[in-house]
């Protein structure tokens, strides 16, 4: 236990952990996304989907997947400081499990460089989103609706679309998406590079495959609160949704 202790606290170990917990986030992030889009659909589908996350096994299981979301953040975040700040100093110049260059200088620009202070604003940008959004009834009066099926549940989705209608969180949410994006151009590639799984062939493909799923991610999530504040009127109906 002591060995396998001293081994996650050293800096291989933290990598290690780092690419884990980036993954875990990463998969959130693209399942986020797809549940997202049903904004587009209408008040009924986006709340209904909400409401059957809350109920998923009799309401336990979306407490585990958050739980598990915040134990992987919070060893990520912890880990990516340590890293960045405390073993800097001590760190090789390659750090990975793969030994040899990613690429020379074209892999180590802004993406790489700035981390830390991406992922530390994306930190405090998810703090922000779960105030504004999950526990917006905590601080706010956000009525009840019933879905088609008799079931009732808390109208999450006017309290997006009229968050989403607001110039300067959108304005925030847009720049936060930006950052985001860069954090995953360089975070995905180099996560599987710490887990060693790649070599001097995959890690030209995982750099680019890296790069068109920081894109897609990124204009995906701005896609809706840009839509949103544009057409404020159609999505702000009793029915809601994207009508043309």
């Amino acid at each position: 236990m002591t060995t396998f202790t001293g081994a996650l606290r050293s800096s291989l170990g933290k990598k290690y952990l780092m690419g884990f917990t980036g993954l875990v986030w990463v998969g959130f992030a693209i399942g986020h996304l797809i549940g997202n889009l049903l904004l587009f659909v209408g008040r009924e589908a986006f709340n209904g989907y909400a409401h059957f996350l809350e109920t998923l096994g009799h309401g336990a299981a979306i407490y585990v997947a958050e739980a598990f979301l915040l134990v992987a953040i919070g060893i990520h975040v912890w880990n990516g400081i340590s890293v960045a700040l405390v073993d800097k100093s001590a760190a090789r110049p390659q750090g990975y499990a793969v030994n040899g260059n990613a690429g020379g200088r074209s892999r180590k620009g802004a993406a790489s460089q700035g981390m830390i202070w991406t992922g530390l604003t994306i930190l405090g940008f998810l703090i922000l989103h779960l105030v504004t959004f999950k526990f917006a009834y905590l601080w706010q009066s956000v009525p009840d609706y019933k879905l088609a099926d008799g079931g009732v549940t808390r109208d999450l989705y006017g309290v997006v679309v009229a968050r989403f209608g607001q110039g300067w969180y959108v304005a925030i949410y847009t720049i936060v998406m930006l950052l985001f994006g860069m954090h995953l151009k360089h975070g995905v590639w180099s996560a599987f590079q710490s887990l060693g799984l790649l070599n001097k062939k995959t890690t030209p493909l995982a750099v680019n495959a890296a790069l068109a799923l920081a894109v897609l991610l990124s204009i995906g999530f701005l896609f809706l609160p840009v839509t949103i504040f544009v057409m404020n009127q159609s999505f702000a109906t009793p029915a809601g949704g994207l009508h043309l």
